[in-house]
């Protein structure tokens, strides 16, 4: 299994946390829960023109995509295929950090997946063709980096509320009142949620849940054992019954048998075939 990571240049660096290719994963299992962070996902697939997805039932593919999708911002898990060899080539948005290569606004895309071609048109084809022809993955990264570039229909800038915001609740453990940085603002709570959600495609309460979540994942990630109150308590759960429900809503695992799957990364966890 290969996995490459690159990180572009400013001015993307502010908007892009990172391209990553990964060519060879063949796993025993067929499918993997991928767990919610809130961050969107650029996905092309440069092995075949499709990609599927299933329902949350577990069922057959629920749809078939074309071979690049937009992962919307989501706080739902789904289900990928990992039934086959693929190599895939993706771009991990920082939060908020897709608003200026679309036209709409970020919430619109909350808990789907669109074919990339239906947002860009014929420039999605264009991108992957390039990369099919690009020799080695660093050609493909500088392509990636060029081409994200020009697609970009909004100036590469945040809105200065929405930046304030991600500073305050990307720092961990963020235990400041949503009001408290709200006023700090300067904006009208309903304002500011509404701008929040057109750039990050979450309102700022779910965000924060989600980060709350993930820091879990992350404080547990490799850990031989775990004291789940421990974990909870540092993580700013009021109790373990608000962690564990907090957990089997973005996950719809207790924490116990999160734990005990096999997973590529915190993120992706083995679905029993």
């Amino acid at each position: 299994m290969l996995l490459r990571t690159y990180i572009p240049q400013a001015p993307l660096s502010d908007f892009v946390d990172f391209f990553w290719y990964f060519q060879g994963y063949s796993p025993p299992h067929s499918k993997e829960f991928a767990l919610p962070d809130g961050s969107i996902e650029l996905v092309i697939n440069l092995r075949e023109d499709k990609i599927k997805l299933f329902d949350r039932e577990y069922k057959d593919p629920l749809q078939t995509y074309g071979s690049s999708v937009i992962c919307g911002p989501h706080s739902e898990y789904f289900i990928i295929d990992t039934s086959a060899e693929t190599t895939v080539l993706g771009v991990h948005f920082k939060p908020g950090g897709i608003y200026p290569f679309f036209k709409m606004p970020v919430n619109e895309l909350h808990n789907i997946h669109v074919s990339l071609d239906a947002l860009w048109g014929a420039r999605a084809h264009d991108l992957r063709e390039m990369l099919l022809l690009s020799k080695t993955v660093e050609d493909k990264f500088q392509i990636l980096e060029e081409s994200l570039i020009k697609l970009a229909s909004r100036p590469l800038i945040r809105h200065p509320a929405v930046n304030f915001a991600l500073n305050e609740f990307m720092s961990l453990p963020h235990n400041r009142p949503l009001s408290d940085v709200i006023a700090q603002i300067g904006l009208s709570p309903r304002r500011f949620i509404q701008i929040f959600k057109e750039e990050v495609g979450l309102t700022p309460k779910l965000f924060c849940r989600l980060r709350r979540f993930q820091e879990v994942l992350n404080r547990i990630d490799h850990a031989k054992s775990v004291n789940w109150l421990d974990v909870a308590i540092a993580c700013g759960y009021y109790d373990q019954m608000h962690f564990i429900k907090d957990f089997q809503a973005f996950s719809s695992l207790n924490p116990t048998d999160y734990f005990s799957r096999p997973g590529r990364h915190h993120n992706h966890v083995a679905l029993d075939n």
